[in-house]
């Protein structure tokens, strides 16, 4: 019976070898396919097909098996080395790939033909917009200009339509008035009455904005005549005294008195020691005064004709006339010379107000 012998020495086997060999082959074949699929997009050269293997395919070191224990007398084996693979490039990869390259150049000029093209119809619908635009732009001005047209066309027939119908009417007034006799105006002439001064009673009426009120310039007066004998000491140590007194008939009176005493000679001639005076007067009306139109004051319950009716027949009737108011002074003074009153005037002008003093001139009567 043969003994077993146990070594130390590392063992080659073939079985190990062949494997990698086959391996190797594997690899090879798999990376010809690879590299015959991307000759399709890019040329195929030895030297880069050398350079892939060189860099992404390494020689496998062959798988020993371990002994039980190593032999340092026999040295280990040598692992074979491998030649890498240079595969020339395939003719048809090559005509396969100049082809590319020329259709690649011949899309790569039509596309800048294209965009050419494109770029310049872009230009030329710029254009054809900015034409639109100006064309739209001048079609509003025109319709604008219509319509201004239109507006003032319809103006001038409406005005047209105006004078028409003027004119119809200016016919229909010329047929009637020469269908009417006309009537013959009876011209009524006055002469011309003197002026007198007045010095005996006065009836004072105030013509302003048309209108006219009656001025209670006596009766004022009558009402300042008591106030001026009770308080006639204060005067005469004072001598001025200012006031205001009513209202009458909506009319107040503002008045200045003055007091001086009298010499030996114009005491013996006056009969008094003293002199008092009302050296000026100014009538104000109040803000609820009642006035009358001239229609309103020529009626029966006029507060006019009232007035002229309880008037005596010597009295003047004065009138305060503003420049307003002459066509209202005309009427009224043709109705007091209908009443047979002697009529006077003082005009005035706007912002004067009706005032009076000694050294004041007497109403004109006609």
């Amino acid at each position: 019976m043969s003994r077993r012998r146990h070594s130390d020495e590392i063992e080659f086997g073939s079985d190990s070898f062949l494997d990698i060999v086959a391996n190797i082959v594997g690899i090879l074949i798999i990376l010809i396919v690879v590299a015959g699929i991307k000759a399709g997009t890019a040329p195929v050269t030895a030297e880069r097909l050398a350079e892939y293997l060189r860099t992404h395919v390494q020689t496998p070191t062959p798988k020993v098996e371990a002994a039980a224990a190593p032999t340092p007398a026999e040295p280990p084996k040598e692992t074979p080395h491998l030649e890498p693979l240079v595969i020339p490039p395939s003719p048809a990869l090559i005509k396969q790939a100049d082809a590319l390259k020329a259709e690649i150049a011949s899309l790569t000029s039509a596309s800048d033909t294209a965009a050419g093209e494109i770029e310049q119809a872009s230009r030329d619908e710029q254009a054809d917009n900015q034409a639109i635009a100006d064309l739209r732009q001048a079609i509003d001005t025109e319709a604008a200009e219509l319509g201004t047209d239109k507006s003032k066309l319809a103006n001038a027939e409406s005005q047209l339509a105006a004078k028409k119908t003027g004119l119809l009417q200016l016919e229909v007034d010329v047929q009637r008035a020469e269908a009417v006799k006309p009537k013959v105006a009876t011209l009524k002439h006055k002469l011309t009455p003197l002026g007198r001064e007045i010095n005996g009673k006065e009836l004072h009426f105030r013509l302003l904005n048309n209108r006219v009120a009656f001025l209670p310039l006596e009766e004022l007066i009558q009402r300042l005549r008591p106030m001026i004998l009770r308080n006639r000491e204060r005067l005469m140590r004072d001598g001025v005294k200012r006031g205001e007194i009513g209202p009458v008939a909506g009319f107040h009176m503002e008045y200045v008195i003055e007091a001086r005493r009298l010499s030996a000679m114009e005491e013996l001639r006056a009969g008094t020691s003293a002199s008092i005076n009302l050296s000026s007067w100014r009538l104000v009306a109040e803000p609820d005064l009642e006035t009358e139109s001239g229609e309103e004051a020529v009626r029966n319950n006029g507060d006019f004709v009232r007035r002229l009716r309880d008037a005596d027949a010597d009295t003047t009737i004065t009138f305060w006339v503003y420049p307003d108011s002459y066509a209202l002074y005309r009427q009224l003074q043709e109705f007091a010379h209908h009443e047979n009153f002697t009529v006077a005037a003082r005009p005035i002008p706007f912002g004067v107000p009706i005032a009076g003093s000694p050294q004041g001139s007497r109403s004109s009567g006609q």
